[in-house]
């Protein structure tokens, strides 16, 4: 029987277990608090399922037998690519996970922000009713919605935004002027769309390139009246010098989805400042979404366990040391 081990403890929600178990694969809860405890709980994997723990060099290096590491999410920071690559480890992440989840939870946090949601409920509570405590509130048809990033995501956030009737704008150095023309956008600088939205939204995934790519530089050159929404990964964004730009008021508000830090020490500074929302890396999740990622995931191993290539390979140049794979037909 095939082991399968889950470093996150997920349970109940993950439709896996069963879907293994009746495929001759036995999955393994973990729910390992260091890199020891990880390294323990993975050893002797044939598959390993991936959240948010930390697949790190030593972590890979210690696998015995691992044929294929699924992340159970679109990005793939958590894993070493090129500790799993030297290994012959084929690493498999899901796409198309959540992305109108995302995509919804984005124009949430942009209305609530742009409206004053949480602010004028707490008011309410509070006894007091005074709308015009809460003015200027522009109309979204006046607004422009920058995209850093135009992947599956930004796209359906485009889709979205236009509904509302919001102009969009991306940046993003890999895609063309027609595939965003297609979506009613216009493709701009990085620097331009900084300087003229009102609503930036983040949608690049994390990498070197990427990390810290919006710092004081960058809010500098915002307007003042600017809504930074985050639900890609919170280190995109330098979170020191976002502190200092709110704090200074250089931009108006921030919504954040992620951090770099998750969970975020309880005296963070972002969690006592009234210009920012904040919810706890929720925006992928719903029943939906996360039956089908455990389907996907499951269905992904059960390929490899089966003889196939997996769908969605991260690290293609691995396919080389497994001609005994098949292509799916």
């Amino acid at each position: 029987m095939y082991k399968v081990t889950i470093t996150d403890l997920l349970k109940p929600i993950v439709p896996e277990e069963d879907i293994l178990n009746k495929n001759d694969a036995n999955l393994i809860y973990g729910d390992a608090q260091t890199e020891n405890d990880l390294i323990e709980l993975t050893k002797d994997a044939d598959a390993i399922i991936n959240v948010y723990a930390k697949l790190t060099p030593r972590v890979i290096n210690s696998l015995r037998k691992c044929q294929v590491i699924v992340r159970r999410g679109k990005g793939v920071d958590s894993v070493d690519i090129k500790a799993a690559t030297a290994n012959g480890i084929l690493v498999v992440n899901l796409p198309d996970l959540g992305n109108d989840e995302v995509a919804d939870h984005a124009m949430a946090l942009l209305l609530c922000s742009l409206r004053k949601i949480i602010e004028a409920n707490e008011h309410v509570k509070s006894g007091q009713w005074d709308f015009k405590r809460f003015l200027p509130i522009p109309g979204l048809k006046d607004c422009i919605l920058g995209l850093v990033g135009f992947g599956r995501i930004a796209k359906a956030v485009a889709k979205r935004g236009k509904c509302f009737g919001l102009s969009i704008q991306t940046s993003d150095p890999f895609v063309s002027n027609e595939v965003v023309n297609k979506y009613g956008a216009k493709l701009v600088p990085l620097d331009e769309l900084l300087r003229s939205s009102d609503f930036i939204s983040v949608h690049c995934p994390l990498s070197e390139e990427t990390t810290s790519l919006l710092s004081t530089r960058e809010f500098e050159l915002m307007k003042p009246s600017a809504v930074l929404i985050n639900t890609a990964r919170g280190p995109v964004i330098d979170e020191e010098a976002l502190i200092n730009a709110l704090r200074s008021r250089q931009i108006a508000f921030a919504a954040l989805d992620v951090m770099r830090k998750e969970p975020p020490d309880t005296n963070a500074p972002l969690l006592s400042m009234d210009n920012v929302i904040l919810t706890p890396h929720l925006a992928s999740w719903s029943e939906n979404s996360m039956r089908v990622a455990g389907e996907t995931a499951a269905a992904e191993i059960l390929r490899v366990f089966n003889g196939y290539l997996p769908k969605s390979i991260v690290n293609p140049e691995v396919i080389k040391t497994k001609q005994y794979l098949k292509q799916e037909d």
